[in-house]
């Protein structure tokens, strides 16, 4: 089925050296230049993709007037650097993400370790924590040349184009994930707070807030508010039935927190519980992401004082 976008806003599909093997930026053409939300990694088949597309529409690095990132992973942020040494045009992102971006891409050796400690006091095996950490500092050399963000603090309403879109905090995916809301069309350019056939990942990391999984069911809820006729989203196609998806993502957690709380009601421990839940056998680098996603599902349920963790050892474990 091919995708109704408005004509001055185009698809710009990065290549991603994942299983996800892509990520979708945006670029939305004005009177003034062009704006860009979101700008991939930075690798060769990516930097490749951002001038190819600017060749095809006539258009120069020079003539990007704004780049504005929605969260600060690396598929979103990896290129920001680079695209702001070859435009000139200022990065803005929330001053939760910026900073978050300085905490763990620029002091990344930090936050390894800090990581590496969290899987090992959950259950993880410590052999296979190396193999988990194998390839996090690949993803460090994605991210540089780091930009020099603007923080959007205190800022409601920002222009992509012509269009003068809200600025839409979203936390849950990460801390300070925003998204753009053009109010008068019903327009979200999503990231990945919204996305049509996945769920987002929603994870419990080291630095970040100690409640991910409720600030993203609280930001699922407060979305119902807004009048969204079409999302545009960072992976998968642009999508209208919003208020569905919005059902269907609070429902899967909602019943993910129900497996976790019945596996856990025997007591285990967080590796445990991943373990069962997903079940098939996950590549180290999906595993790193499958067991801060069981995290905060499971500290979810504690902050609801539905499960207790206690020490068992060095290692934590969960009941009821």
């Amino acid at each position: 089925m091919t995708e109704i976008i408005p004509r001055d806003i185009f698809k710009v599909r990065l290549p991603l050296p994942f299983r996800l093997d892509h990520v979708n930026c945006y670029a939305v053409k004005g009177r003034d230049g062009w704006t860009i939300v979101d700008a991939g990694l930075n690798y060769d088949p990516a930097r490749k993709a951002w001038l190819e597309f600017m060749d095809r529409h006539g258009f120069g690095a020079g003539e990007i007037t704004g780049i504005y990132i929605t969260h600060y992973h690396p598929d979103h942020y990896g290129a920001a650097g680079w695209l702001q040494q070859l435009s000139g045009a200022p990065v803005y992102m929330s001053s939760a993400d910026a900073a978050l971006a300085g905490k763990i891409w620029k002091q990344g050796h930090r936050n390894t370790d800090l990581l590496s400690r969290m899987y090992l006091e959950n259950g993880v095996p410590p052999a296979l924590v190396s193999n988990m950490m194998g390839n996090i500092n690949d993803i460090h050399s994605m991210v540089a040349p780091h930009p020099d963000a603007t923080p959007l603090s205190g800022v409601k309403e920002v222009r992509l184009g012509d269009r003068c879109c809200r600025v839409v905090s979203t936390p849950g995916h990460t801390d300070g994930h925003i998204c753009f809301y053009d109010e008068e069309k019903g327009i979200l350019l999503s990231g990945d707070h919204l996305l049509p056939h996945i769920t987002s990942n929603i994870s419990l990391w080291p630095q970040s807030h100690p409640n991910p999984l409720d600030n993203f069911l609280t930001s699922l809820a407060e979305n119902r508010r807004l009048k969204i006729n079409l999302a545009l989203p960072a992976h998968g196609k642009c999508f209208t039935n919003v208020d569905q998806r919005l059902t269907e993502l609070a429902d899967h957690h909602r019943q993910r927190l129900n497996m976790m709380k019945r596996i856990a009601s025997r007591g285990a421990s967080a590796y445990q519980v991943c373990m069962e839940v997903f079940r098939h056998r996950l590549p180290a680098d999906e595993l790193r992401f499958a067991l801060t996603e069981t995290l905060a599902h499971l500290v979810y349920l504690e902050k609801r004082g539905e499960l207790r963790p206690s020490l068992d050892g060095n290692v934590y474990k969960y009941s009821i």
